[in-house]
């Protein structure tokens, strides 16, 4: 059916503040406009539709793949941190699509006539599945395929988080000093995954991933399509229909781990209520467990 085009989006386009399981987020998905999630904790962007001004001030840019719903806003990005002398971008890109990424940033480049220096070579960064690379000293980053019609890579974020011994609580800063001075070791470390992010992807992805990657606080997924939309659609465009998502998990609950899961990237073909409508009809255990990116 042919729809009205000014008929109401189930997004105005207004990206949307998160508080999630400790975790500050601002994000924003449509499919085919725009996707990208800003996480400031870890100085990162995942995906890069659209660099709105707050995800300029971000560094890290962690690009699942390269179609322009997800990667335009690199430009931009660059260009702000640039502008405002901050450091260099780094964009975290599949290996497959890296030559392509720093060929257009370099016809920008050349577009704009800046005689600015070239260090692409060293700011683009090839990613393949099952690379780990680092953030920070105690944020790394491991990288997994996920299927879709372009090369893709799916993020799940690692953190080391330290505690002081319990040996060491409640004693005085001086003793802690000589202790620290004598080479004693004053904290235990722990690792902890925290953020998990898979760009557009199939449920083949989810079937096939190491569930360790929901063994984490929180992560997104595409759910796409929905109702009355044929599955064999989402499959043909590299998508997914949340009835997969729901039958995924009516079989193998215990593949989605502890996360909390945000869903995001629906079809513009969608209102509000039917997005709605659809998540009424989950399964309890997995609507509880759901905030949906509208």
């Amino acid at each position: 059916m042919a729809r009205d085009p000014l008929y109401p989006l189930h997004n105005p386009g207004v990206p949307r503040a998160l508080s999630i399981a400790g975790h500050e987020l601002v994000a924003f998905s449509i499919s085919g406009v725009s996707t990208y999630v800003l996480a400031p904790a870890i100085d990162a962007c995942f995906d890069m539709g659209h660099c709105p001004v707050e995800g300029a001030r971000l560094r890290n840019v962690l690009l699942t793949h390269c179609h322009q719903d997800h990667s335009l806003g690199v430009v931009r990005h660059r260009a702000l941190r640039q502008m405002w002398g901050d450091s260099r971008s780094k964009v975290f890109i599949p290996e497959e699509s890296r030559a392509a990424l720093v060929a257009v940033l370099r016809a920008v480049d050349a577009m704009e006539g800046r005689g600015r220096e070239d260090t692409l070579d060293k700011d683009v960064v090839g990613v393949r599945a099952g690379d780990t690379f680092e953030l920070s000293k105690r944020t790394r980053v491991e990288a997994f395929d996920v299927i879709h019609k372009a090369p893709s890579r799916g993020y799940s974020v690692i953190e080391r988080r330290r505690a002081l011994k319990e040996s060491f609580v409640g004693r005085p800063g001086a003793e802690l000093g000589a202790a620290r001075d004598r080479g004693e070791e004053l904290y235990d470390y722990n690792d902890r995954r925290t953020i998990t992010f898979i760009g557009d992807s199939t449920i083949e992805t989810l079937e096939r991933v190491d569930p360790a990657v929901f063994d984490c606080d929180v992560a997104f997924l595409e759910a796409t399509h929905l109702g009355d939309t044929d599955r064999a659609v989402s499959q043909k465009y590299g998508h997914t229909h949340l009835d997969e998502l729901a039958a995924l998990f009516r079989r193998t609950p215990a593949r989605f781990g502890r996360a909390q899961f945000v869903l995001k990237h629906w079809s513009t073909r969608y209102a509000r209520d039917e997005i709605a409508a659809a998540l009424r009809a989950l399964p309890e255990a997995f609507r509880a467990r759901i905030t949906a990116l509208l």
